[in-house]
């Protein structure tokens, strides 16, 4: 029925937690292969949870053979500098390593996908368990936006494009049409925090994140949360936006509550633009 058990190669965060939920929901029989240097906690799952180090792929590729697995889906954070720290790969993952143009995310995910596929199997799409995260285009917090702001959103969503199309980050914070702060190997928070540094006198920075212009779907999909405007209101940072259908909100009815109650701004971006942001207030789309 689903083409071969699924294993959710799982990092930090709440996602693998959804993505394994609603695999469970739909029938399959999931396991996490939970990676040690992320700061994941199997919960609930501790029967279904098999730790691996993100450093001996060998073993990985073992379990995953071992276990029968045919299909991977990659969810949660592992911290980017992982590479930069000195860890003892093992001759597994340097020969992956060693295949990849640049040590940037994407080279690097799909040189995994390519070993994982010689073997075959397949790794899918991260939209495939987490739909109900996905939103509709439109403003979901009351406060219109004024022409300047909407200025700010289109200019600031065009830029976080460029740089996710460059595999630099996929963030950016943006204030009067001009680039405050880019996302890089430090993330999301810390690129927040930097962008409000400069503009929080204003109150009106606007933080940006979107995927590439041809984003794969099977890795890295951005992501945001209720800590996500957490980090935003300590920081002066006024709205978010984010692309419609690309971007995961995790508990979204939280997210929604949560920006309302402390005036923040969030709003989707679709293939209209930022013409329709000033409509009637969207609603969480039940499923």
């Amino acid at each position: 029925m689903f083409g071969g058990r699924l294993a959710i190669i799982a990092g930090g965060g709440e996602l693998p937690h959804i993505g394994m939920k609603e695999a469970l929901a739909a029938g399959e029989d999931p396991l996490f292969l939970a990676i040690k240097e992320s700061d994941f906690e199997p919960r609930e799952f501790i029967d279904r949870t098999i730790p691996v180090h993100i450093t001996q792929v060998g073993k990985i590729l073992k379990t995953i053979k071992h276990e029968k697995i045919k299909r991977i889906l990659m969810l949660g954070k592992v911290r980017k500098d992982l590479l930069f720290q000195k860890l003892k790969f093992d001759l597994k993952a340097l020969s992956i390593l060693a295949k990849t143009i640049n040590r940037n995310d994407y080279p690097i995910f799909l040189a995994i996908a390519d070993e994982f596929e010689s073997m075959g199997v397949k790794v899918i799409s991260q939209k495939t368990y987490l739909q109900s995260l996905l939103l509709p285009e439109g403003r979901y917090t009351p406060k219109k936006f004024s022409k300047d702001e909407l200025k700010d959103i289109g200019f600031g969503m065009m830029y976080a494009e460029k740089m996710a199309d460059l595999d630099i980050g996929q963030m950016v914070v943006v204030c009067d049409e001009s680039v405050i702060a880019v996302e890089a190997v430090e993330g999301t928070d810390v690129t927040i925090r930097r962008g409000g540094e400069y503009t929080k006198k204003k109150g009106n920075a606007v933080v940006c994140k979107s995927p590439k212009s041809k984003q794969d779907e099977r890795f890295d999909l951005p992501t945001v949360g209720i800590h996500t405007f957490q980090v935003m209101l300590e920081s002066g940072c006024k709205t978010l936006c984010i692309r419609e259908g690309e971007t995961l909100v995790v508990d979204p009815e939280r997210v929604v509550e949560f920006a309302s109650k402390h005036k923040l701004n969030f709003s989707v971006i679709g293939k209209s633009g930022t013409k329709v942001l000033n409509g009637n207030q969207k609603k969480i789309p039940k499923l």
